[in-house]
């Protein structure tokens, strides 16, 4: 029963931080295949914030040939420049209390 007890008192303490914030959840979407004659755009609105509001997103070229992040703050932004090849997208959120989570997207064009 103390086992129990103390493994569900660790699991607690890790999921808030010092200030009791539950930290946001990145979700830079699920992997995919698309076309170079579409149009390309990257979407983490299933990100989530279960205590507050999410106050900012940022977009980054993980791998993959250079290509144009339109808005690197926005939620949902497209991409420019982009050739056939494989490509990984980071998003990262912060919450308004300064919780932060990160979630990468592979997006292979052909």
């Amino acid at each position: 029963m103390n086992l129990i007890l103390l493994t569900a008192s660790l699991f607690l303490a890790s999921a808030y931080s010092n200030n009791g914030n539950i930290p946001p959840t990145a979700n830079a979407g699920g992997d995919s295949r698309v076309s170079t004659n579409d149009f390309i755009q990257l979407d983490g609105t299933g990100s989530r914030e279960p205590d507050g509001i999410i106050s900012r997103y940022h977009w980054v070229q993980i791998s993959g040939n250079p290509v144009e992040i339109v808005n690197q703050g926005a939620a949902i932004t497209g991409l420019n420049k982009v050739q056939k090849g494989t490509y990984t997208f980071r998003l990262t959120v912060m919450d308004d209390k300064g919780g932060v989570s990160s979630d990468d997207v592979k997006l292979t064009v052909e």
